[in-house]
Protein backbone atom coordinates (compact mmCIF):
# COMPACT_ATOMS: atom_id res chain seq x y z
CA UNK A 1 0.00 0.00 0.00
CA UNK A 2 1.37 3.40 -1.00
CA UNK A 3 1.61 6.38 1.36
CA UNK A 4 -1.28 8.09 -0.44
CA UNK A 5 -3.50 5.00 -0.15
CA UNK A 6 -2.75 4.67 3.57
CA UNK A 7 -3.46 8.35 4.23
CA UNK A 8 -6.72 8.14 2.28
CA UNK A 9 -7.88 5.11 4.26
CA UNK A 10 -6.92 6.78 7.55
CA UNK A 11 -8.83 9.99 6.82
CA UNK A 12 -11.96 8.22 5.60
CA UNK A 13 -11.81 6.10 8.75
CA UNK A 14 -11.61 9.20 10.97
CA UNK A 15 -14.51 10.85 9.19
CA UNK A 16 -16.85 7.85 9.18
CA UNK A 17 -15.94 5.55 12.11
CA UNK A 18 -14.85 5.56 15.74
CA UNK A 19 -11.09 5.94 15.93
CA UNK A 20 -8.22 6.43 18.34
CA UNK A 21 -6.54 9.80 18.62
CA UNK A 22 -3.24 10.86 20.14
CA UNK A 23 -3.51 13.25 23.06
CA UNK A 24 -0.34 14.86 24.41
CA UNK A 25 -0.56 16.42 27.85
CA UNK A 26 0.66 20.03 27.45
CA UNK A 27 2.28 20.00 30.89
CA UNK A 28 3.89 16.57 31.13
CA UNK A 29 4.32 15.72 27.46
CA UNK A 30 2.87 12.25 28.13
CA UNK A 31 0.74 10.74 25.37
CA UNK A 32 -2.50 8.77 25.61
CA UNK A 33 -4.73 7.27 22.94
CA UNK A 34 -8.45 7.72 23.70
CA UNK A 35 -11.23 6.62 21.34
CA UNK A 36 -13.56 9.23 19.88
CA UNK A 37 -16.61 9.07 17.65
CA UNK A 38 -16.43 9.74 13.92
CA UNK A 39 -15.87 13.33 12.85
CA UNK A 40 -19.15 13.29 10.91
CA UNK A 41 -20.99 12.36 14.13
CA UNK A 42 -19.11 15.05 16.05
CA UNK A 43 -20.14 17.63 13.47
CA UNK A 44 -23.79 16.56 13.69
CA UNK A 45 -23.68 16.79 17.49
CA UNK A 46 -22.13 20.26 17.27
CA UNK A 47 -25.17 21.42 15.31
CA UNK A 48 -27.62 19.96 17.84
CA UNK A 49 -25.79 21.08 21.00
CA UNK A 50 -25.44 24.63 19.69
CA UNK A 51 -29.11 25.49 20.05
CA UNK A 52 -30.00 28.29 22.48
CA UNK A 53 -33.48 28.64 23.92
CA UNK A 54 -34.99 32.09 23.44
CA UNK A 55 -38.25 31.54 25.25
CA UNK A 56 -40.98 29.06 26.07
CA UNK A 57 -41.94 28.37 22.48
CA UNK A 58 -39.34 25.65 22.09
CA UNK A 59 -37.69 27.42 19.18
CA UNK A 60 -34.42 29.27 19.40
CA UNK A 61 -31.49 30.68 17.55
CA UNK A 62 -28.24 28.83 16.97
CA UNK A 63 -24.91 29.75 18.45
CA UNK A 64 -22.24 30.96 16.00
CA UNK A 65 -20.33 27.66 16.16
CA UNK A 66 -23.52 25.69 15.47
CA UNK A 67 -24.21 27.86 12.43
CA UNK A 68 -20.69 27.22 11.16
CA UNK A 69 -21.16 23.49 11.79
CA UNK A 70 -24.41 23.53 9.83
CA UNK A 71 -22.81 25.36 6.91
CA UNK A 72 -19.86 22.97 6.83
CA UNK A 73 -22.05 19.85 7.12
CA UNK A 74 -24.33 21.08 4.32
CA UNK A 75 -21.28 21.60 2.12
CA UNK A 76 -20.00 18.10 2.88
CA UNK A 77 -23.40 16.51 2.26
CA UNK A 78 -23.82 18.32 -1.04
CA UNK A 79 -20.35 17.27 -2.21
CA UNK A 80 -20.95 13.62 -1.28
CA UNK A 81 -24.42 13.55 -2.86
CA UNK A 82 -23.06 15.04 -6.08
CA UNK A 83 -20.15 12.59 -6.16
CA UNK A 84 -22.47 9.65 -5.48
CA UNK A 85 -24.79 10.62 -8.34
CA UNK A 86 -21.80 10.97 -10.68
CA UNK A 87 -20.63 7.45 -9.80
CA UNK A 88 -23.97 5.63 -9.66
CA UNK A 89 -26.36 7.77 -11.76
CA UNK A 90 -28.78 7.48 -8.82
CA UNK A 91 -29.67 9.86 -5.99
CA UNK A 92 -30.29 7.20 -3.28
CA UNK A 93 -31.03 9.52 -0.31
CA UNK A 94 -31.41 6.42 1.91
CA UNK A 95 -27.66 5.73 1.61
CA UNK A 96 -25.77 7.29 4.52
CA UNK A 97 -23.13 9.91 3.87
CA UNK A 98 -20.61 7.68 5.63
CA UNK A 99 -21.33 4.95 3.10
CA UNK A 100 -21.13 7.40 0.20
CA UNK A 101 -17.67 8.54 1.30
CA UNK A 102 -16.46 4.98 1.84
CA UNK A 103 -17.67 3.98 -1.64
CA UNK A 104 -15.95 7.02 -3.12
CA UNK A 105 -12.75 5.93 -1.40
CA UNK A 106 -13.02 2.41 -2.86
CA UNK A 107 -13.46 3.81 -6.36
CA UNK A 108 -10.58 6.22 -5.89
CA UNK A 109 -8.25 3.45 -4.72
CA UNK A 110 -9.15 1.43 -7.81
CA UNK A 111 -7.95 4.20 -10.15
CA UNK A 112 -4.64 3.00 -11.64
CA UNK A 113 -3.52 6.57 -12.47
CA UNK A 114 -3.64 7.70 -8.84
CA UNK A 115 -5.38 10.96 -9.80
CA UNK A 116 -8.67 9.96 -8.17
CA UNK A 117 -6.81 9.00 -4.99
CA UNK A 118 -5.13 12.40 -4.79
CA UNK A 119 -8.42 14.24 -5.39
CA UNK A 120 -10.24 12.19 -2.75
CA UNK A 121 -7.37 12.59 -0.28
CA UNK A 122 -7.27 16.35 -0.81
CA UNK A 123 -10.99 16.58 -0.08
CA UNK A 124 -10.98 14.30 2.98
CA UNK A 125 -7.96 16.04 4.51
CA UNK A 126 -9.77 19.35 4.07
CA UNK A 127 -12.86 17.99 5.82
CA UNK A 128 -10.87 16.47 8.68
CA UNK A 129 -9.04 19.74 9.28
CA UNK A 130 -12.20 21.84 8.94
CA UNK A 131 -14.18 19.76 11.45
CA UNK A 132 -11.27 19.51 13.88
CA UNK A 133 -10.59 23.25 13.76
CA UNK A 134 -14.27 24.03 14.26
CA UNK A 135 -14.80 21.72 17.24
CA UNK A 136 -11.41 22.05 18.92
CA UNK A 137 -9.85 25.31 17.78
CA UNK A 138 -6.15 25.50 18.59
CA UNK A 139 -3.82 28.43 17.96
CA UNK A 140 -1.55 27.42 15.11
CA UNK A 141 1.79 28.80 14.00
CA UNK A 142 2.46 28.67 10.27
CA UNK A 143 5.80 27.18 9.19
CA UNK A 144 7.13 28.04 5.75
CA UNK A 145 8.49 24.98 4.00
CA UNK A 146 7.80 21.81 2.03
CA UNK A 147 6.08 18.73 3.45
CA UNK A 148 8.61 15.87 3.46
CA UNK A 149 6.00 13.11 2.96
CA UNK A 150 6.44 11.21 -0.30
CA UNK A 151 3.52 11.93 -2.59
CA UNK A 152 2.67 15.21 -0.85
CA UNK A 153 5.50 17.79 -0.90
CA UNK A 154 2.91 20.56 -0.47
CA UNK A 155 3.86 24.08 0.57
CA UNK A 156 0.29 25.33 1.08
CA UNK A 157 -3.09 23.92 2.09
CA UNK A 158 -6.69 25.11 2.41
CA UNK A 159 -8.31 25.32 5.85
CA UNK A 160 -11.88 26.12 6.90
CA UNK A 161 -12.19 29.28 8.96
CA UNK A 162 -15.47 31.01 9.81
CA UNK A 163 -17.54 30.00 6.78
CA UNK A 164 -14.77 30.13 4.18
CA UNK A 165 -11.71 28.29 2.93
CA UNK A 166 -8.39 30.06 3.52
CA UNK A 167 -5.02 29.26 1.94
CA UNK A 168 -2.27 28.81 4.55
CA UNK A 169 1.14 27.21 4.71
CA UNK A 170 0.88 23.43 4.60
CA UNK A 171 3.00 22.94 7.74
CA UNK A 172 1.65 24.32 11.02
CA UNK A 173 2.60 23.88 14.66
CA UNK A 174 0.03 23.57 17.44
CA UNK A 175 1.03 22.75 20.98
CA UNK A 176 3.55 19.92 20.92
CA UNK A 177 2.67 18.73 17.42
CA UNK A 178 3.37 19.74 13.84
CA UNK A 179 0.96 18.82 11.06
CA UNK A 180 0.73 19.03 7.29
CA UNK A 181 -2.65 20.42 6.29
CA UNK A 182 -2.36 18.92 2.81
CA UNK A 183 -1.79 15.23 3.60
CA UNK A 184 -2.67 15.17 7.30
CA UNK A 185 0.63 13.72 8.53
CA UNK A 186 1.47 14.62 12.16
CA UNK A 187 4.89 14.81 13.80
CA UNK A 188 5.35 14.77 17.57
CA UNK A 189 7.93 13.82 20.17
CA UNK A 190 11.29 12.66 18.82
CA UNK A 191 10.07 12.99 15.22
CA UNK A 192 10.18 16.78 15.58
CA UNK A 193 13.98 16.75 15.87
CA UNK A 194 14.46 15.38 12.35
CA UNK A 195 11.64 17.37 10.73
CA UNK A 196 13.65 20.49 9.74
CA UNK A 197 16.24 18.37 7.87
CA UNK A 198 13.49 16.36 6.17
CA UNK A 199 11.72 19.54 5.07
CA UNK A 200 14.96 20.96 3.68
CA UNK A 201 15.63 17.76 1.73
CA UNK A 202 12.08 17.79 0.38
CA UNK A 203 12.46 21.39 -0.79
CA UNK A 204 15.68 20.50 -2.62
CA UNK A 205 14.01 17.46 -4.20
CA UNK A 206 11.06 19.52 -5.47
CA UNK A 207 13.45 22.14 -6.88
CA UNK A 208 15.54 19.51 -8.67
CA UNK A 209 12.39 17.89 -10.04
CA UNK A 210 11.14 21.25 -11.31
CA UNK A 211 14.47 21.93 -13.06
CA UNK A 212 14.44 18.46 -14.61
CA UNK A 213 10.90 18.97 -15.91
CA UNK A 214 11.88 22.30 -17.47
CA UNK A 215 14.77 20.63 -19.28
CA UNK A 216 12.50 17.89 -20.63
CA UNK A 217 9.67 20.29 -21.48
CA UNK A 218 11.30 23.65 -22.23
Amino acid sequence: MTATEQLLNDHIHRLTREHRVTYTDPETGNSSYPTEMSLFDQLRLEQASGRRSTGGSGSGSRSPIAIQAMILWNEIREALNTRHIQHTAADEPEVSHESKLQKWGVRALADPTGVAQENCLRTTVGWVNAISNLINPVRKIEIVGTCPVEGCHATHAWTWNEDEWIRNTAITAAGLQVQCGACGTTWAGADLHSLPALMEAAEEFVLELSVANELVNP
